[in-house]
């Protein structure tokens, strides 16, 4: 169970966020209520940073006695005004067509949550839509949109355009470049990849002391937030986190190191320990790092 906490700790910690490089790919099923009576679709997007741009195709009812319903399809823009590890705010403005009719335009907010352990996340899009036609004009009305999506994160963008991609230097635990160091007195080096961009004025040694300040800072939070979600089984629980350097490689960078959580059973009384090592994968977000992944490469305790 201490494994376990582990795990989930430090990969709550990897939350989606400003990335430079990489990107959030969604796909997803939808409903829409509105004027063009979209009552199932699908929806596909991707998002940098805090823009995104999707499509989306769905069946439209014709609410006509007799008459079968049609297709829809269009697409949008998103720009988030907040994120944060499991909610993101967002306004969506967009174009799709209509059967029997002119097309629609639209516009609103959204509001997705999801957890960041798994690839799934459920939105909520409210707002209005216009559409004409030659017999009512133009008309405007409410617009609801709730879907849900299965999400890939921290996409290279560069590989899947064809570019020079930036692969993590992990070949497995200890090899690649990547050695666990157990008593935090690792430093931090820099890779032999592009540097950090010009404007942000940073050395190479200051540029992978940022990224493992990010590794840090992504561990403890993540750490802390389990700490208290697992109460009701541990009590008097407290963590080290040792690190090693940081590699970088281009715009990915990996941190070692290792976590050792102590605590409580309150089932028992019984105290439990656990030192384990893993690897945090981050990417470059401007002119400092984004945490996206983690990998336990063992355990003791």
């Amino acid at each position: 169970m201490l494994k376990r906490l582990t795990q989930i700790s430090v990969l709550a910690a990897l939350a989606a966020g400003s990335l430079a490089g990489a990107a959030d790919v969604r796909l997803g099923l939808n409903s829409s209520l509105s004027l063009g009576c979209q009552v199932a679709g699908a929806r596909a997007g991707i998002q940098e940073g805090r823009v995104g741009a999707f499509v989306q195709g769905a069946y439209c009812t014709s609410n006509v006695v007799g008459e079968s319903g049609g297709g829809a399809f269009g697409g949008g823009l998103t720009v988030d005004f907040y994120q944060s590890p499991t909610v993101g705010a967002y306004v969506v403005a967009g174009a799709n067509t209509v059967p029997n009719s002119g097309g629609a335009i639209f516009g609103g907010v959204g509001v997705r949550y999801g957890v960041p352990l798994f690839p799934v996340e459920a939105y909520l899009e409210g707002g209005v839509q216009r559409q004409s036609n030659i017999i009512t004009g133009a008309t405007v009305a409410p617009r609801l949109a709730v879907g849900v999506n299965y999400v890939l994160r921290g996409v290279d963008l560069n590989a899947g355009l064809g570019g020079a991609s930036n692969p993590s230097n992990i070949s497995s635990p200890g090899t690649g470049g990547l050695n666990v160091d157990r008593n935090g007195t690792g430093t931090a080096t820099a890779g032999s990849g592009e540097p950090a961009p010009a404007s942000c004025n940073l050395t190479p040694d200051a540029d992978a002391s940022a990224a493992r300040a990010a590794a840090d800072g992504a561990a403890r939070s993540a750490l802390s937030a389990a700490a208290s979600a697992y109460s009701a089984i541990y009590s008097n629980v407290s963590y080290d986190l040792s690190l090693g350097g940081a590699s970088i490689n281009g715009n990915s960078a990996t941190v070692s190191g290792t976590i050792t959580l102590r605590g409580t059973n309150r089932a028992n009384g019984q105290p439990v320990s656990g030192t384990y090592s893993g690897v945090v994968r981050l990417v470059r977000s401007g002119c400092g790092w984004q945490a996206t992944g983690y990998t336990q490469s063992g355990g003791e305790g």
